[in-house]
Parts: structure tokens; C-alpha cells; sequence
């Protein structure tokens, strides 16, 4: 089989910086659409390439269509595949005129693939100049060919070498990084790639240290070269949340062997040792907190094939030396200079500090002990306000202890203003792991200016987003959630019936059982952040006896989608957002003449028959209950809305 090698016959071009494909499939469609075609745009996007490929539909006329010109040149790759109709169609051969033009004029990289087709049988068609040039010019490259070849491994095959070929030129998530690419450098050293063995590499050190930054460069730098790859990220949190089943499935699915059924560890640990020892892996396991994930994750060498690479994050050295591990790496603080260098990207946007906020920096970089966390954290907070606000802050830092990362963290969340403050706690006793479209319209219920305090808390290194299936997800920094959750108990340590904000079973059972009024209770959540993606998960059921919410004064968000409770005595009229799914009650308990303020409701998944336990009347119209409802969900037994 000859090699792909007629991107190398192309002469240099200046890349584009913009691209709305990585690869263009150009093919005649009765020969190959339903056959070689899709099986080869199934592995490319397999291997996260986004690839066009053309509709029948598209097809009308003789000349070429405007959609089709434009996703040529708005593409990295071309793939032509020459079948023995090919050169009969002169849709094709327009496609093929313009992918050459491309591959002149714009860099476009092409790839040939003789499927079915002799190599000479390509000059056959010479109906016009152009067709001929065109034509002439494929003939000086060389290209892929069917003949004598298993065709699952030549998909394959070609998959893999477009992939190699792009990744280098795709812009990188992991640019302007202080201090990073020794650390890097280091770790892939300690990989040995090109060797054959089946090795495991532990990345380790505090929390805010940068294991996680270093294990995704590392990742993105050598993903190239192996088989199946996956970037586990947040194990210990995803274990804590749900079980390692739903995270076995989590990495099955990440490496395209989705198809499994997994009951059980046990299962899990099967199918991934049968599913990728003979594949070349390079699996990243994120945040590792106890050594039964490893076991159930990638438990032994011979789950994975030769050349494989597995990398872990963690805390604690304990986990990797239990696991036997014995490649290492230690990450340490930021020295000086590039403390102060990351700080000032935060704080000015430039590698050096305004003359005369030199000396706070360089008091700030001192007090962060070289944590790029606290450094991003303090930098963001910092950018464009006042000298004085620079000495308040750095007065506080000094108060603090060295060792007391989340007393300078909490600098930046006191610079927010009132309803800032409330999204950002909402988020980190709440919603972390969340939608963020979910999130932002029950805020939104709650009376918050949600899009521009959710900007303002990315802006300040306090949340972020991150893509999983085309939804952007919240998350934040384990201290920054722990931050957040110690703010509220912190409003009263002793008295959670005080605190604005309830997640803790024990706290929201000792807080029901209370007698007397409560004011301060904002908001109750005991729910899963997966049960947006998967409602028909079999979580544990908690069984609250009888929830009774009558006592709480002020309360605007109620989640209760873990409860198994048979009887909700009474509905705060305060509340504005209330969900509870697969609630096993039939009806709830709206009080008659009473003004209700709810924005939305969502019971879905559940037993309700009706919304109250009387007579059925249109409640907008003839019943003395009034309600504020812009959304009503209801997917139980009746729909009555």
C-alpha cells in the first residue's frame, strides 16, 4: 500500500487561522456512500475530527453547489476517494478542480484513495482542459490504494494519519501558559515513548498546584501517536457524585466502545480489559483519591496494549505507591519568576506590572508560595482597580497564614458584589457539574442578572466552562468550591438551621425538624449534577419521613430529586423554583388563598396525577391559588397543565 504522502509535494503556506471542517470527503456517492465512505467518516469522527460529508440531497444539477465550494475552502484535508465511477461525474471532477484550486491557493492538504480502481484507470476522463489538469496533477502524487487490502484497517489507517497529520496544526487549548513546557517536558520523558512496554506515570502534589494544567498538555502533546485516547477528568469528585460504574461507562464511551453493558465494577473491570488489551492506549485518570479507582479503572498492564501510557493525577503519593507506580513526578510551586509572570498576565494582561504597582505585585507573588491557583485567583481579582484596593488586599493576605490558601482566595470573592456573591455560592454548594443553561434559567427564577454575573465570575478565575457532549458545564477548582461551602457554614458553624444554603442530608434533616421560624434558609438541594444527563439512573433513595417546609421563611430553591419521601406537607409560598423528579406523590400540598411566587416547576419522572389534592379547576381562572408560573414540567401519569 503506498504511503499518503502528497501533502508533503505541496509547497509551504501560511496556515489560516479559521476552519470550519478538518476534513472534506469528496466521493461519488453510488459507488462508495453507503460502503467505504461512511465507514471512513465514522472513524474520523471517532478520533474528534469534524468532517463533511456530503448529502444526496445537496446534489441538483450539473454544477456544483455554493455549500459545497464553500466547505472546501473553509477545510483543512481533503479526502478524494477515486472509485471506478468517479471520473463519470462531472459533480466529482468540479469537486475535485476545486480542491486543487484550494490546495494551490490556501494550503489544503489532500489525501487520494484508489477504492476499487487501478492507478492508471484515473486519466481515463479527459472530456474538458480543466477535468485534464486536474487529473494530470493528482497523477504526480501518491495515495492509498484498496487493492489487496482488509478494508476496516485501511479506514483505519487513513483515520489515523489525517489525525496525526492535523492535530500539530489545530490551535492548542493549552496556549500562554507560564512555567509549563519544562514540566511537561519532564513528564514525557518519563513516559519513554517509543517504547514498548505498558507504563503508568503519576503526577502529584498540592491542590492548586497545576497537575491537572500539566496532564492535559502532556495529553494534547502525544495524543497523536497512539490508538484510542481518553482524559478522565475529576475522578475522585465524579466517584463521590455518582459510582465508578457510571465512570467505567464514562471511559468506555470516551474511547468509542459505548456499546458496552456495565452492572457492575465487576463488569467494568472486564470489558475494559477486553475491550483495549490489544490497543495502543493513552488514558489520563484526573484527580485520583483512593486506590480502588485505579483498580477498577486500569487495574493491571495487561488490560492495555503495548506502547500504552497510563498518566495519573493525584494528592496523595499513597494512592500511586499502592498501585505500585513507580514513574513519578513531583510538581512544585512557580519560581519566582514565573510566579510573577503569571500573576501579571492576570493583573495587567502583559508580562510586567505598571511601574508603580511593582513592589505590591511582587508582595502578592511572594505571599502565594508560587501557587498558580492563587496566583490566577489574586491576579484576575487585582486587574485595573486601585492601588488602595491592592494594599486592602495584600493587608488581609498578611493575616492569613502561608500554608491558608483558601483565607487569599476568599480576597476575590469578597471584591464581588451582593448577587455575584449569591451565584457564585449558588454554583459551589449547588450547581457545580451542572448545565449552564439549566442553572442559568433557575437563577434567572430567583431574581438573578445571571449572564453578566456568571461572566464576571469566570472573568475572575472563580468558575469555568467546559464542553462535555455540546453542553458548556460548570465547574470550579476543588478549593474554590471548598471556599465557597466553608463561606456558608462559616455564617453559622454551629446552627445550620442559620445558613443560606443547605446540601448535607444530616443538615437538611436536623433543619426540618426544627419548631421555630427559619430566615436565613435561601436555598435546599439534595440532588446528583449527572441527573440532568441521565434521569433513569438507580441512585440510593433517602427516605426524609415527612418533608414539612413551613418554617422556613425565605426559602427560594427547593431540589429534592434523591427524596423518597410519601408525604411534602406544605409549599413554602416564598419558593420560586421547586423540582423534585420522581416524586412518588400523586398530588401536592398548595395551600387555598394563598399567593404563590413559583416561576417554575418540575416534577418530572414522577407519580403526579394532579398538581393539588382537590376538586381539578384551571387555577389561573377559578381557583383561589395564584401562581407566577412561566415554566410547568410535567412528564408523570397526567399531564394537567
Amino acid at each position: 500500500m503506498a504511503s499518503a504522502s502528497s501533502s508533503s509535494s505541496v509547497p509551504p503556506q501560511t496556515p489560516r487561522s479559521s476552519y470550519t471542517y478538518h476534513v472534506f470527503l469528496s466521493f461519488r456517492g453510488e459507488d462508495t456512500h453507503n460502503g467505504f465512505t461512511s465507514h471512513l467518516y465514522a472513524a474520523l469522527n471517532r478520533k474528534g475530527l469534524t468532517t463533511y460529508k456530503d448529502d444526496k440531497s445537496l446534489r441538483k444539477g450539473d454544477v456544483i453547489s455554493d455549500e459545497l465550494v464553500k466547505a472546501i475552502e473553509e477545510s483543512m484535508f481533503a479526502v478524494i476517494v477515486f472509485s471506478p465511477d468517479y471520473t463519470s461525474s462531472s459533480w466529482c471532477l468540479d469537486e475535485l478542480c476545486k480542491i486543487l484550486d484550494c490546495n494551490n491557493k490556501l494550503g489544503l492538504q489532500m489525501v487520494e484513495v484508489f477504492y476499487g480502481v487501478e492507478h492508471q484507470q484515473r486519466h481515463d476522463f479527459e472530456k474538458v482542459k480543466r477535468w485534464r489538469d486536474a487529473l494530470k496533477q493528482v497523477a504526480a502524487y501518491s495515495g492509498w490504494s484498496s487493492k489487496n487490502q482488509d478494508e476496516a484497517v485501511l479506514v483505519e489507517n487513513i483515520a489515523q494519519h489525517i489525525f496525526e497529520t492535523l492535530i500539530p496544526k489545530l490551535p492548542s487549548s493549552m496556549k500562554n501558559l507560564v512555567g509549563i513546557e519544562s514540566r511537561v517536558e519532564q513528564v514525557i520523558c518519563q513516559t519513554g515513548l517509543g517504547l514498548n512496554d505498558v507504563r503508568y506515570i503519576g503526577i502529584w502534589g498540592m491542590g492548586g498546584i497545576g497537575k491537572t494544567t500539566i496532564a492535559r498538555a502532556v495529553y494534547e502533546t502525544i495524543r497523536c501517536t497512539f490508538e484510542v485516547t481518553c482524559f478522565l477528568a475529576d475522578v475522585r469528585n465524579q466517584c463521590e457524585k455518582i459510582d465508578i460504574v457510571q465512570v467505567q461507562k464514562q471511559l468506555l464511551d470516551q474511547m468509542h466502545i459505548g456499546s458496552a453493558t456495565v452492572f457492575s465494577e465487576y463488569d467494568g473491570r472486564t470489558i475494559i480489559q477486553n475491550s483495549l488489551r490489544l490497543k495502543k492506549v493513552l488514558l489520563v485518570l484526573d484527580d485520583v483519591n483512593h486506590v480502588k479507582q485505579l483498580e477498577n479503572l486500569a487495574g493491571e498492564q495487561d488490560w492495555f496494549g503495548s506502547g500504552s501510557r497510563i498518566i495519573i493525577t493525584t494528592r496523595d503519593i499513597h494512592v500511586l505507591k499502592e498501585h505500585e507506580v513507580e514513574e513519578t513526578y513531583n510538581v512544585e510551586g512557580l519560581v519566582e519568576s514565573e510566579a510573577f509572570n503569571l500573576f501579571c498576565s492576570k493583573a495587567f494582561k502583559r508580562s510586567e506590572p505598571i511601574e508603580e504597582f511593582l513592589d505590591l505585585s511582587k508582595k502578592v507573588v511572594n505571599y502565594s508560595g508560587g501557587l498558580p491557583l492563587a496566583l490566577k485567583v489574586l491576579g484576575s481579582h487585582l486587574k485595573g482597580r486601585s492601588i488602595e484596593v491592592w494594599r486592602s488586599a495584600i493587608a488581609k493576605i498578611k493575616k492569613s497564614s502561608h500554608s491558608d490558601i483558601i483565607d487569599v482566595l476568599r480576597i476575590s470573592y469578597d471584591g464581588l458584589d451582593s448577587m455575584e456573591k449569591n451565584i457564585f455560592l449558588d454554583i459551589a454548594c449547588f450547581f457545580r457539574g451542572w448545565i449552564k443553561d439549566k442553572v442559568t434559567k433557575i437563577l434567572k427564577g430567583c431574581g438573578y442578572d445571571v449572564e453578566i454575573g456568571m461572566d464576571i465570575l469566570i472573568n475572575r478565575s472563580l468558575i469555568t466552562l467546559t464542553n462535555w457532549n455540546g453542553y458548556d458545564i460548570l465547574g470550579m477548582h476543588d478549593l474554590v468550591e471548598e471556599m465557597g461551602k466553608q463561606i456558608v457554614i462559616q455564617e453559622s458553624p454551629n446552627d445550620a438551621s442559620k445558613r443560606s444554603r443547605l446540601w448535607c442530608y444530616e443538615h437538611i434533616d436536623f433543619v426540618l425538624a426544627q419548631k421555630k421560624e427559619i430566615e436565613a434558609t435561601h436555598g435546599i438541594v439534595l440532588d446528583d449534577p449527572l441527573r440532568s444527563f441521565n434521569p433513569t439512573f438507580d441512585w440510593r433513595d433517602l427516605d426524609l419521613g415527612g418533608l414539612s417546609f413551613s418554617n422556613i421563611c425565605h426559602l427560594q430553591l427547593l431540589i429534592i430529586d434523591v427524596a423518597n419521601a410519601p408525604i411534602l406537607c406544605n409549599i413554602p409560598c416564598t419558593l420560586k423554583f421547586f423540582r423534585w423528579r420522581n416524586c412518588p406523590m400523586e398530588n401536592l400540598p398548595f395551600a387555598d388563598n394563598q399567593r404563590y411566587e413559583l416561576v417554575e416547576i418540575d416534577m418530572s419522572y414522577s407519580n403526579i396525577v394532579q398538581i393539588w389534592d382537590a376538586k381539578k379547576v384551571d387555577p389561573f381562572i377559578n381557583s383561589s391559588i395564584k401562581f407566577n408560573f412561566t415554566t410547568l414540567t410535567f412528564r408523570a401519569k397526567l399531564v394537567t397543565m
